[in-house]
């Protein structure tokens, strides 16, 4: 039986899968190694504070001919937008993506992402969507609703 189990596992274990996943990671002192091993550390009086995404991806020969590009499209919690393209130049690897101090209190954080791999010729290899991702929906000033329903009329 292990004659059999070997060799099998072996075969299913070369089998390539490929794939785009994306990590999202909390940024504060705990981040810090020095927080756990009790070490000083200068950077403990005003620890990082943010988050950080990391892509990886795996992709076959054939799509790395197409010239292929990682699209990271953002949104953050003061609704804007960010998208940000990374070149892709091998078969397995990752970039990371970090909002860490100012930037990070400025837009408050990343409410989702996208990530997408694509070709040169604009066609979606592989998506990988975090669970609230929805685009953003964009109303001009005088289409905002009145959150009471009711008329107001102006005053003579």
């Amino acid at each position: 039986m292990r004659k059999i189990l070997l060799p099998l596992l072996l075969i299913l274990g070369g089998c390539q899968k490929y794939e785009l996943s994306v990590s999202e990671q909390s940024i504060d002192e705990r981040y810090l190694s020095s927080t756990y091993i009790g070490t000083p550390d200068p950077r403990k009086e005003h620890p990082p504070t943010g988050q950080k995404l990391i892509i990886d991806w795996s992709i076959p020969s054939d799509i790395l001919a197409q010239n292929p590009c990682l699209a990271l499209h953002l949104i953050y919690w003061d609704y804007t937008e960010e998208t940000l393209y990374y070149p892709v130049y091998y078969q397995r690897g990752y970039q990371v993506y970090s909002l860490l101090d100012c930037d990070y209190e400025k837009k408050q954080g990343i409410i989702t992402y996208k990530a997408e791999i694509f070709t040169d010729q604009g066609d979606v290899y592989r998506e990988w969507k975090h669970q609230l991702w929805v685009p953003l929906i964009h109303l001009e000033s005088d289409q905002v609703p009145n959150p009471d329903n009711t008329q107001e009329t102006p005053e003579s």
